[in-house]
């Protein structure tokens, strides 16, 4: 009989263990279940993403105490949101991680490929939501709904002027699980819709957009979309992807729609075409810095739809990434390759 698998759950500290085991009940091994809750501070993962934790900042990050080594000692898998060297220097036998977020720019990746560990991303548990909210985003620009606010705040009865969806073009960059959610919703509403792909083979599903193109094409893309939606991960060929050259491509009057990474987007020729009014408006759940400084130029930009990066339904994430974390275990056990994978299995 095969020994069990010993799983560590650093994040979330609040976690259904029943039902997680209840998910389990078809892995190949029997699962014994720990919650060792770990965090580090927000400022600490920022600058671990951004590759540059000064030691003293590092200092502050908690560190597992005896009972928490104890069990991180005989752990094969984790789930996790931050993994500091005090983590994975505990968990010897360390043979697969969970990442509780989609981005993984603050995970020891390059660490974990060089033992063989096998690191999966949660990318897509928060698609439908994110779809969602920025759809709504979308209609609430469209349909100047700010204007409508103002009115009845003011009790002035003047109908604004509105745009129609049907017809118009979306641009999704990156047609992975959030882009693709964003455009079986908007076709639903009769949009046409251009998206771009790293293998635009794969992504050439029928009914789910008008076209794929590569990456490549996104120049096309931008002077035919009247919303351009960005969705694709923040990578060394992603960072500024949307510099002065790319907004200005645009087609004019067009809105920008980012619900990625904030690094996608050379903010200040952002400011440029909106003060200069190439663009109508841009909807920025991210930032390039989070939270964004009181003093940031974009709080008091024209036509800004700001959020702080709270596209995704916090309660319906966490069930999402708990399930695909079962899924996936599920695999480990039985050798098979883990969804999301960006790394060996050992």
């Amino acid at each position: 009989m095969s020994a069990p698998l010993v799983v560590c759950v650093n994040h979330p500290p609040a976690l259904d263990e029943a039902g997680l085991q209840r998910a389990l009940a078809e892995s190949q091994r029997a699962v014994q279940l720990h919650v060792v809750p770990f965090k580090e501070s927000l400022e600490i993962r920022r600058a671990r993403s951004a590759g540059s934790p000064d030691a003293e900042l590092l200092a502050q990050s908690p560190q597992p105490d005896a009972s928490a080594r104890a069990l991180l000692a005989d752990a094969e898998a984790l789930l996790v949101l931050d993994l500091p060297p005090a983590i994975l220097e505990a968990c010897p036998k360390l043979g697969f991680v969970q990442a509780f977020s989609s981005g993984i720019e603050h995970l020891p990746a390059a660490a974990l490929q060089a033992r063989g560990v096998a690191l999966a991303t949660a990318a897509g548990a928060g698609a439908g939501p994110i779809a969602e909210f920025a759809l709504a985003r979308i209609l609430e620009v469209w349909k100047h709904l700010r204007d409508l606010e103002s009115m009845q705040r003011e009790r002035r009865f003047q109908r604004p002027a509105g745009r129609v969806l049907a017809g118009s073009t979306l641009g999704v960059v990156g047609l992975g699980a959030i882009g693709s959610a964003l455009a079986q919703r908007a076709r639903a509403l009769g949009m046409r819709v251009l998206a771009t792909r790293a293998h635009p083979e794969r992504g050439a599903e029928a009914g789910l957009v008008d076209e794929v193109l590569s990456p490549r094409e996104l120049p096309r893309l931008l002077g035919e979309a009247d919303v351009v939606a960005l969705s694709v991960p923040h990578t060394g060929e992603t960072a500024d992807l949307m510099d002065a050259a790319a907004l200005a491509a645009m087609k004019p009057g067009a809105v920008l729609c980012n619900v990625a990474r904030g690094a996608l987007v050379d903010e200040s020729a952002l400011l440029a075409a909106l003060e200069g009014g190439h663009l109508s408006a841009a909807i920025l759940d991210v930032t390039r810095e989070e939270p964004l400084p009181a003093e940031s130029p974009l709080w008091d930009a024209p036509n800004v739809y700001l959020s702080p990066h709270s596209a995704v339904s916090p309660e319906a994430y966490v069930g999402s990434v708990l399930e695909l974390f079962a899924r996936n275990l599920c695999r480990y056990a039985a050798g098979e390759r883990p969804e999301n994978l960006v790394g060996p299995c050992a």
